[in-house]
């Protein structure tokens, strides 16, 4: 199959730029075992893991309790973001050892959902972590303002929600079923007119899923962390190392993908063949370390505050995992343990110790 001179293709779940301008022959990828074995096995783990911990999450804000507060309506959402993404993990599996079977519109649908998942994710992430400011460092104002800041968080979730769509919009476009090589591939093709466009979606991966986020975050639990060390009368150092292992996992999962297609974006398409395999491995093994971010999430933002892990015990007890005796013990336990938020501060998850 003939393709222009500029084609920008769609290989596992990113883009992979083939430029056959001013190349006298053409590079025949081989066949990569390496990513039939690696992505496929992350995947699995990562679905597994991850529908778990978010289905939990919301089985227990529809069964056990209500959204209340800030944390309660971004923790929702940034499980639903996900799930999204999650549902399409067994197609993720497929398609990384064999041709895509499923036709266009499934092509489509299943691109705009990893893309959708992309920025949402870590849109709600960096929501997460202004509140968390907002509430500890700005914890008087919080008291005095809830209701203004629960309706703060309605509009901040649909923004993020509207923003995320729009920016998924010409992934919908632009993917296509091609076959090369004899195999079907769930692409997207950009021709000479669209390559504006290209460049845009790839700047905005790099910035609205990076560089934003990266540095809000940064700036928040920085003083977040820096009102903690002040603290006297919280329990403080366990609250510490969960936000270093917040921003530790956003930039040792996230920030290998970003600065990956910053350097695509920014470089040149024409490349020896040994150098393109390269890239593309590179390419499975950060995109499969963003994904991991999907069960994470839960453990990190969701299941280390007290009320939460007793709503898991409290959801063990009641599919009899559990006696209800034992649950009453570690309830009793769990609830002795000090927690560094003030008790005027209606706060369900995040750094509750």
């Amino acid at each position: 199959m003939s393709m222009g001179p500029s084609t920008e293709i769609f290989d596992g779940s990113t883009y992979i730029t083939s430029d056959y301008s001013g190349i006298p022959e053409v590079c025949e990828l081989p066949d990569s075992s390496f990513r039939k074995i690696f992505q496929p096995l992350v995947f699995a783990v990562v679905f597994v893991l991850g529908m778990l911990g978010n289905i939990l999450i919301l089985v227990i804000y529809i069964l056990y309790r209500k959204v209340k507060s800030m944390t309660d309506v971004f923790l929702v959402n940034l499980a639903m973001a996900d799930l999204l993404w999650l549902l399409t993990a067994p197609f993720n599996a497929m398609y990384a050892v064999n041709q895509w079977v499923l036709g266009l519109f499934i092509c489509k649908i299943f691109r705009s959902l990893y893309s959708i998942n992309f920025f949402s994710g870590v849109l709600f992430l960096t929501c997460i972590s202004i509140e968390r400011y907002i509430v500890i460092v700005q914890a008087t104002s919080a008291l005095k303002l809830r209701s203004a800041t629960f309706l703060f968080s309605k509009i901040a979730t649909a923004v993020v929600w509207v923003v995320s769509v729009i920016l998924s919009i010409p992934v919908m476009i632009y993917s296509r079923v091609e076959k090369i090589d004899e195999e079907n591939i769930c692409q997207m093709i950009f021709d000479d007119s669209s390559m504006v466009v290209n460049l845009g979606m790839q700047i905005a991966q790099v910035f609205v899923g990076f560089v934003l986020p990266s540095t809000i975050m940064v700036f928040c639990y920085s003083i977040i962390m820096g009102t903690l060390l002040k603290s006297r009368t919280f329990k403080k150092h366990k609250a510490l190392w969960v936000i270093v292992a917040l921003i530790g996992m956003f930039f040792v999962l996230q920030m290998p993908y970003s600065i990956f297609l910053f350097l695509k974006a920014v470089g040149s398409k024409s490349m020896p063949c040994a150098e393109k395999i390269t890239r593309m491995n590179v390419e499975y093994v950060t995109e499969s370390l963003a994904f991991i971010r999907s069960c994470l999430n839960p453990v990190l933002y969701a299941f280390v505050g007290v009320k939460f892990r007793n709503d898991i015990l409290l959801v063990l007890k009641d599919i009899h995992c559990i006696s209800a005796l034992r649950y009453q013990s570690h309830k009793s336990k769990s609830n002795k343990r000090f927690s560094f938020m003030s008790s005027g501060t209606d706060s369900s998850s995040l750094f509750q110790m």
